[in-house]
């Protein structure tokens, strides 16, 4: 019996409509997420203990001098920096040690790891980097990342509670060239609305790499970083071992800004596949989930449905509700909530990195295979990493 192409239409219409449906619910807990967050005061208050900021390095990224520069300008009375990378001479080492020179007032250390025991060599540097802290206050912090002045001290507050064992916060992507630009806006607009929605249905049990607040003690307490040693998101499990501990992550109203350069707009896809294959293997349901929060698609197969099956003018709307909800997303979780101007400035440009995201998605799903700091990986189920060797 022949398929009936009517019935064809009409399902995928009625499939279009549902996912614009979904996505527009996905939006509109992503906004009261952002307005809860808005609302909420936690750089309130006075702690100032003394704190270990932690950083691994690998090579020298885009911005790092003025990232790293953000960091010894930080306004906190007492703190040192420590970096890690696998030689000394690693260019990140090197940038790293010529900003020192220009704050001799503030204490830094520079290590050398060499060749990581442990598949993932960003963890196997987080390990070294504690044992080395003198301070029980920690702070692993990306290379990528740039703060304010006053970052140290907002993000510090809500740690002053001893039932607080993390602290993280949400970032903006900034871009190094217009081949960026879509990796960015997508970072500040689809990752934020994800976290936000997250931490409004029940608080947040993971951390984000460019803030990662917490104790030495809790450190040992989950038995430090060697279970996750073979582990991708590193910044999750941590987050997620000590919320199992019945400690509270919480995330701070402070927001960083996440310096991206990808070489190109291929090479930012790449990067955003490469994470959806890790998010698939770590947390299979919730990704397979987050199909149904991209709005593009959807739109755009109402439309085709839509004139196939002769309802072209409702197909026509549904589509313009995809567009609408893709730029209002831009506009007011990018820009409202996350006080991005280039949120503002490009927001028409935001249902075209939907459609690169739902790409990204839907991709993950073939193939095992990424690449992170130069390597091959092969990511198996749970998130574990098997190192391939060099790209």
């Amino acid at each position: 019996m022949s398929p009936n192409p009517l019935l064809i239409g009409r399902v995928a219409f009625a499939l279009g409509f549902f996912g614009i449906v979904t996505s527009g619910v996905s939006f509109l807990l992503a906004l009261i997420g952002g307005l809860r967050f808005r609302s909420r005061r936690n750089d309130q208050g006075n702690y100032a203990p003394p704190v270990s900021i932690l950083k691994p390095l690998h090579g020298k990224d885009w911005g790092l001098e003025q990232n790293l520069e953000s960091f010894f300008s930080l306004n906190h009375p007492k703190f040192e920096l420590i970096f890690c990378a696998r030689s000394l001479s690693d260019p990140g080492i090197v940038c790293a040690q010529e900003v020192a020179r220009r704050f001799p007032s503030i204490p830094a250390r520079f290590l050398a790891s060499g060749e990581p025991l442990w598949q993932n060599p960003k963890t196997f540097s987080m390990s070294l980097l504690v044992e080395a802290a003198q301070h029980e206050i920690i702070l692993f912090s990306d290379s990528d990342v740039r703060v304010s002045p006053t970052y140290l001290h907002d993000i510090l507050q809500p740690l002053g509670d001893p039932a607080v064992g993390l602290v993280t916060c949400v970032f903006r992507g900034k871009p190094a060239a217009t081949s960026s630009l879509p990796t960015a806006l997508t970072q500040t607009v689809e990752f934020s609305s994800g976290v936000l929605t997250a931490n409004l249905i029940e608080d947040i049990k993971f951390g984000l790499g460019p803030t990662l607040l917490t104790r030495k003690a809790l450190i040992d307490q989950i038995g430090g970083f060697k279970d996750m040693g073979d582990l991708l998101a590193d910044d999750f499990w941590l987050g997620n071992r000590i919320a199992e501990q019945g400690y509270k992550v919480i995330l701070s109203t402070a927001i960083v800004d996440h310096c991206i350069n990808y070489g190109s707009l291929i090479g930012g896809l790449h990067h955003q596949i490469s994470w959806a294959k890790n998010t698939r293997c770590s947390r299979p349901a919730g990704h397979l989930g987050t199909g149904l929060t991209y709005a593009m698609p959807f739109g755009l197969l109402a439309f085709f449905s839509g004139l196939a099956i002769g309802r072209p003018t409702i197909g026509f709307w549904l589509l313009f509700a995809a567009i609408a909800n893709r730029c209002l997303q831009a506009l007011l979780i990018g820009f409202v909530i996350m006080r991005d101007r280039l949120s503002l400035t490009f927001f028409w440009l935001y249902p075209v990195c939907d459609l690169l995201g739902f790409y990204s998605w839907a991709a993950s799903y073939f193939g095992r295979e990424i690449i992170y700091r130069g390597e091959r990986y092969r990511i198996n189920p749970g998130g574990v990493l098997v190192r391939l060797g060099p790209r």
